[in-house]
């Protein structure tokens, strides 16, 4: 029992530390951007998603079939790749509503 109480107490005190490590996605690359795996793309993809919506009040988005944004997202990142992503998507998001 002693043994599975210290256990238990060492993994609330270790656990949360080994996961504290905060990401500033303002400084993202496109490049970080597409080398961050698939899963990690998505939730970054959901993330400035929310980002613009809490800027301009606006939703951009569209069902996959009818939505270029993701599209040109990485089309641009993979020719651009030291650009900071935040405003090579502010850059798309605004070519999209000019109607490009």
């Amino acid at each position: 029992m002693r043994v599975y109480c210290f256990a238990l107490l060492t993994i609330l005190l270790v656990g949360p530390s080994a996961y504290s490590e905060e990401v500033d996605h303002r400084l993202i690359t496109c490049r970080a951007f597409l080398q961050s795996g698939q899963a990690n793309m998505a939730a970054i993809f959901m993330w400035l998603l929310g980002y613009h919506a809490g800027k301009t009040g606006i939703i951009p988005f569209q069902t996959p079939p009818h939505n270029p944004y993701g599209g040109r997202l990485g089309t641009y990142c993979a020719q651009h790749p030291d650009r900071n992503l935040i405003e090579a998507s502010e850059e798309i998001l605004s070519a999209l509503d000019q109607g490009l």
